[in-house]
């Protein structure tokens, strides 16, 4: 067989194996086809000449394919996705391509976005390149050193390896050229406070340099919309060793004091990074709160809702007074708590002393508070400030305490310029005061005469005469609106009633006991109206949907509800105008709810 330049396209054309196999076909019971005997001897030359040409052409073809994998950006934060670009090309046309073969599990997940063919001019001759994109989602944090990719072309195999890739948290950024790290963090000192008690919120900024731009870092807490808010004192910035690098630390810490008792859920802390080639998030972990009503086991009688350690003392001007005369009396209390949420203490009743205040006094601070109260004796004699007992509830042991002042003995003395000296002034102008007395007197007398004598008769004659009675001068706000008779009782006049009362009543003297009859009076309404079930929040929303009130009368009648428990079970101090503004308010969400229920009547 002679093998000529047709035989070497062919091969080339073909490949090795193809030309392999036509050799392996000219065996022929057990002795090879170009044997000496039918092969000249002149054709060996040429036969050994076109091997070596087949394999070098092959060779070379096989080098003139290019492969790459490129992938960016080489750091990424959990949550990113990165670019892998994988390419094939050469200085030939180049066919039957198969897709590039990789597994980069369990670190990322690999989709593929889209593929490329581009031809090109090439010597003179059409070439094709074609690209892969996919995106790689990460799986996992830490350093990983991705496998090579294989492509395939005509049966050959060529490798890429597309090196490493640095996956950090959604907290952390590291600068892959200068190895500079930024991390946030945030943590609180107890994921289980108690109802009103305060708890440290801190969130963190580590760094080991500080960015090259002119923007500082931004950071972005949470809006702790359950929560009462109080901002401390910033903590300059300081250095710490971690794993064998010094960091800058810069921190941010607010006290917090739930509202509500469950589940509170606190957001993401954010720190906005002002790099060179962008913006950059970094994102701390939720935290999760579990906030743990006041137990009312063991809750004593002069409880005001501190929570945390205290101590109470107290003080006075001096050890006398003279009688009619003002004295003050201080109460100090210090220690760690919701200090600045609760009460003043209450006095105990002193007798034959006249007791005005508190005020809190000038030198209070976050950690000690003194309330300023007047006490103004009206006789003499040996008087005594009994002990003021102060309870708080103390959540690291989760029990009631009380602290006490001592009692104070005062003594209260005559005041000198009660007695009149007869001396003083002539006796006449005394008389002429007492007739001046005396005038006043009959001229009043005389008044009220007429008034009773004749305008009252004639008002009366005149109702007789009417059918009608004069109404009673007292007023409503001293009597108890009775229906007329005949008249229908609603759940809506009950409740405007029970409002009025409440209005009236200096019973509830109290934040606690005041919450605790508007939230009544509210879920009476809503029993009476909507037959609720249960008296509960969640109940009475679920009641309203059904019977289709209105979203925004719905969230006022929520709020309204919240305030009452918070004010039931964590009491603050409630002025008068808090309290007639919080009666305004159910009033009107009661008349809110009767005209939609006398508009769906109808």
């Amino acid at each position: 067989m002679d093998i000529d330049g047709q035989g070497i396209g062919k091969l080339q054309k073909d490949g090795k194996m193809e030309g392999w196999k036509k050799g392996r076909r000219g065996w022929k019971d057990g002795y090879p086809l170009f044997h000496s005997s039918t092969l000249p001897t002149k054709s060996l030359p040429i036969f050994f000449v076109g091997i070596v040409f087949i394999l070098l052409t092959t060779q070379a073809q096989s080098q003139e394919i290019n492969v790459a994998a490129i992938i960016s950006p080489r750091h990424i934060q959990f949550g990113e996705k990165a670019r892998l670009d994988l390419t094939i090309s050469g200085k030939t046309f180049i066919k039957h391509i198969e897709a590039p073969q990789f597994n980069f599990l369990p670190a990322f997940l690999a989709v593929p976005l889209h593929s490329e063919t581009t031809p090109r001019l090439e010597s003179d001759k059409i070439a094709v390149s074609m690209a892969w994109v996919y995106e790689l989602i990460p799986q996992a944090v830490g350093d990983f050193a991705l496998s090579d990719i294989r492509f395939a072309y005509q049966g050959n195999a060529y490798f890429a390896n597309p090196g490493s890739i640095r996956v950090s948290g959604a907290d952390t950024y590291i600068d892959v050229s200068t190895n500079a790290i930024h991390q946030v963090e945030a943590e609180v000192n107890t994921s289980q406070p108690y109802l009103n008690a305060p708890f440290t919120y801190t969130f963190r900024h580590l760094y080991t340099t500080v960015l090259p731009t002119r923007e500082s870092p931004t950071p972005r807490l949470p809006t702790f919309r359950d929560f009462f808010v109080e901002t401390l004192q910033k903590v300059p910035t300081y250095t710490q060793q971690i794993r064998g690098r010094t960091f800058w630390v810069e921190e941010y810490t607010h006290k917090l004091y739930p509202k509500k008792a469950g589940q509170i859920v606190l957001a993401p802390a954010e720190l906005l990074l002002p790099l060179p080639q962008g913006r950059k998030t970094l994102k701390t972990k939720p935290l999760t709160l579990t906030v743990q009503p006041i137990p009312e086991t063991g809750r004593p009688p002069h409880f005001n809702g501190a929570i945390g350690e205290y101590q109470i003392s107290a003080e006075i001007e001096r050890g006398w007074i003279e009688v009619g005369h003002p004295l003050t009396f201080t109460v100090r209390i210090s220690g760690h708590g919701n200090i600045q949420t609760v009460t003043p203490p209450k006095l105990p009743t002193i007798a034959g002393v006249m007791v005005s205040g508190p005020n809190l006094v000038a030198d209070s601070t976050l950690t000690n508070r003194g309330y300023a109260y007047v006490l103004t004796p009206a006789r003499t004699g040996a008087l005594r400030i009994p002990a003021i007992k102060y309870g708080y509830f103390d959540p690291s042991r989760a029990v009631y305490a009380t602290t006490e002042t001592t009692p104070i003995p005062i003594s209260v003395r005559p005041n000198p310029n009660d007695t009149l000296d007869d001396t003083d002034g002539s006796p006449w102008i005394r008389w002429l005061i007492l007739f001046a007395v005396l005038l006043v007197i009959l001229a009043v007398g005389g008044y009220l005469w007429y008034r009773t004598g004749f305008v009252m008769p004639t008002k009366a004659r005149i109702n007789n005469s009417a059918g009608t009675r004069a109404p009673d001068s007292s007023g409503p706000r001293n009597q108890k609106t009775q229906p007329a008779e005949g008249e229908q009782v609603t759940p809506v006049s009950q409740a405007h009633d029970a409002l009025a009362a409440l209005a009236r009543s200096d019973t509830t003297d109290t934040g606690t006991t005041f919450a605790n009859a508007l939230a009544q009076t509210l879920y009476q309404y809503l029993e009476d109206t909507f037959a609720l079930s249960e008296r509960n929040i969640d109940t009475a929303r679920e009641m309203c949907t059904h019977a289709q009130v209105s979203e925004p009368i719905i969230e006022e009648l929520v709020d309204l509800l919240t305030k009452c428990d918070y004010h039931r079970f964590a009491p603050v101090p409630l002025s008068s105008d808090e309290r007639n503004n919080l009666i305004t308010r159910v009033d009107g969400v009661i008349n809110d709810i009767e005209n939609h229920q006398d508009a769906h009547a109808t």
